[in-house]
């Protein structure tokens, strides 16, 4: 609910699990493209989305206006866009991690045929 008051805990893990959906989904530059434009105009926009989505929000959860309100804060958009710039690195060193390592398996398999 829009005037429930989120403690620290509730409103980084919002960050968090929006972060890792972003990531998880592979929609990094969107999501920066997106934070980015609306981070001016965030509390505004948290305010008419919450009023323009009110009615929807019995059907749709009372977990929507968590993001509403959680976003509305530019403070809260820039720590969640770097929190996805973070889990990107840490995603693509994994990623080139695993390559090596099957590579170097790879490499050793070939020369055994």
């Amino acid at each position: 609910m829009l005037w429930k008051v989120r403690t620290p805990e509730e409103i980084e893990g919002i960050i968090e699990k929006t972060a890792e959906t972003v990531v998880q989904y592979e929609l990094v530059e969107p999501a920066i493209l997106f934070f980015e434009s609306i981070k001016p105009v965030a509390y505004i926009g948290g305010r008419l989305g919450g009023a323009a989505f009110a009615w929807l929000i019995p059907f749709i959860g009372h977990k929507v206006d968590d993001y509403f309100v959680v976003f509305s804060e530019p403070a809260n958009v820039e720590k969640l866009l770097r929190l996805i710039e973070e889990k990107r690195k840490e995603k693509e060193q994994a990623k080139k991690e695993k390559a090596e390592k099957a590579g170097a398996k790879k490499k050793w398999k070939f020369w055994s045929r």
